[in-house]
């Protein structure tokens, strides 16, 4: 078969071409790190490269709110510990004010240390949770949950804020739940103006001891109610923890198994990519010199 020259030509330019682009082609995988440039190098690849990277941002955003639901709840988890504390020390306050030996004059003294305790007990009640809103901010309140007025209200609607996917995680506490509707005979009241209540009788020089004994027992029996309810509402705050750090366990986990799926479809494979750079260039470099060679052949030189 004849081969003209044109054609030979042609060939040796076209070969040229190709290896001039599969060599551009590898100089940007290995400059970039990434063998999947464009979705039309592999349609399949990028599409299963667009479904991770879905994956890993919820992932990511599941992440931050656990770790935001987590420093509130590690608060919240600090603040029922103190409110138990300050609590105990009540119950032991009042089961000392029961004592008949004392005078109105000592139970005067041990009411106006019980008022120490009641205003921190609602300072506590009222803590920031360091992100805006309360520890015990209910479904949410811009201002201090608990007003103290002629008795003390609870503002803030029912419930709990909840974070998550799912939401499933509390950043809030009712206040209801913890401080209020203490049984006291046949109603409810705070626990804060329970408290007032007993203060009120301890502190009346004209107090019998029937009443005082009446009011020790109605007072114990009301804080031990809210004792049991804040060490309650702890248990289940450190639930919440627990399933908390679990998630992040499993969540880590899963990063790293989609981490290296991504790097499968889109990173380039370094070695492969050097070694058919350098086929590439030898392929190039054979190409130019045959191209070379054909151009300078002519008729001329053989008559």
């Amino acid at each position: 078969m004849r081969v003209s020259t044109s054609f030979a030509y042609q060939n040796a330019i076209d070969a040229m071409n190709d290896r001039t682009s599969k060599l551009a082609r590898t100089q940007t995988e290995l400059s970039t790190g990434r063998k999947l440039l464009t979705a039309s190098d592999d349609p399949m690849a990028a599409a299963a490269a667009e479904r991770t990277r879905s994956a890993q941002r919820r992932i990511e955003t599941q992440t931050r709110m656990n770790d935001f639901a987590g420093t509130i709840l590690k608060q919240a988890d600090l603040t029922l510990g103190q409110v138990t504390e300050v609590m105990q020390l009540m119950r032991e306050g009042i089961m000392q004010a029961g004592n008949g030996s004392l005078s109105a004059e000592d139970r005067g003294m041990l009411a106006t240390q019980f008022r120490g305790y009641r205003d921190e007990l609602l300072t506590l009640a009222n803590r920031p949770d360091g992100a805006g809103g309360y520890v015990f901010g209910g479904q949410g309140t811009s201002s201090a949950p608990f007003v103290d007025g002629a008795s003390v209200t609870y503002q803030p609607q029912v419930g709990e804020q909840q974070v998550g996917l799912d939401a499933d995680t509390p950043t809030s506490l009712d206040g209801r739940q913890t401080f209020m509707n203490i049984p006291n005979g046949a109603s409810t009241q705070s626990v804060f103006d329970l408290l007032d209540s007993a203060l009120a009788v301890l502190q009346d020089p004209t107090a019998t001891p029937a009443t005082v004994t009446a009011t020790v027992s109605s007072t114990l029996a009301g804080i031990d109610v809210a004792i049991d309810r804040a060490s309650s509402k702890r248990t289940e705050v450190g639930e919440h923890l627990r399933a908390l750090d679990s998630r992040n366990s499993l969540a880590q986990g899963s990063s790293i198994e989609l981490a290296s799926q991504m790097s499968d479809l889109v990173d380039v494979d370094f070695a492969k990519a050097i070694s058919d750079f350098q086929n590439n260039q030898t392929a190039m470099s054979a190409a130019m010199k045959t191209y070379s060679q054909i151009s300078k052949m002519s008729l001329f030189d053989y008559l």
